[in-house]
């Protein structure tokens, strides 16, 4: 394998799903490593810097939901593009795993297909929209396509890929309102098979983000109804 491979960590209990993620991942040119309990995974996510993180939701001595709010939390892993894969197929679940910083959702059994679509997809980086990289600029909150990064005045917006990509997609469409299935097929890069909860969620972190800098103004307005758009609007004291 090449020395430059990307890295991934696969934290997962069951060894038939961990071994196929593995065999998945290391065709895609990944060196793979896996955790089966849920502490060691996160002792290992903090420990390496990873590419990518596939974690369980269920899991000996840690769960899924405490790993990746602990990971969101950490400055190294905070933008760590992280799937969950899990057995567990109610909303409320999937709803839990976006609200601590999961980027993605796949429930087992899964094809290996579905499986790399949700990592490419996931792992798209600015050259794959075809859009100049200029910066982009909203009253104090400046965007950074070539650098994924984003912030208020000089202080960084420490934003999930997700978040990222929803916060480029509205700015780049700049007071236009974007449905949210628009925003699923443009930022998941799939036909999303869930709720559009998904793009609620990751909104709702991407706004707490940016207001515990900027106060004073919103950025995502919700178009009630239809979906959002990039405005800026001063907020009422």
């Amino acid at each position: 394998m090449a020395t430059n491979a990307r890295q991934a960590l696969v934290v997962e209990d069951d060894s038939d799903i961990s071994e196929l993620v593995r065999i998945v991942l290391r065709a895609e040119d990944f060196a793979v490593d896996v955790a089966h309990d849920g502490q060691k995974g996160l002792e290992m996510a903090i420990t390496k810097p990873y590419n990518l993180i596939i974690l369980d939701l269920m899991l000996p001595t840690l769960d899924g939901w405490e790993i990746c709010r602990r990971l969101r939390e950490t400055a190294a892993t905070r933008s760590t593009p992280i799937i969950m894969l899990t057995a567990k197929n109610e909303e409320s679940d999937k709803v839990l795993g976006l609200q601590v910083g999961a980027d993605d959702y796949l429930t087992k059994p899964f094809r290996p297909r579905e499986f790399l679509a949700r990592v490419h997809a996931l792992l798209r980086r600015t050259t794959d929209y075809n859009q100049p990289d200029d910066t982009l600029h909203f009253g104090t909150l400046s965007i950074y396509p070539q650098s994924y990064q984003a912030f208020i005045e000089q202080k960084t917006v420490d934003l999930t890929p997700k978040e990222f990509e929803l916060l480029l997609i509205l700015a780049r469409n700049a007071g236009r309102t974007l449905k949210r299935e628009q925003l699923l097929e443009q930022v998941w890069g799939y036909e999303y098979p869930g709720s559009t909860r998904t793009i609620d969620e990751h909104i709702k972190r991407l706004r707490q983000k940016i207001s515990q800098l900027e106060p004073g103004y919103t950025f995502v307005q919700t178009v009630w109804g239809v979906g959002y758009k990039l405005e800026v609007k001063e907020n009422d004291n």
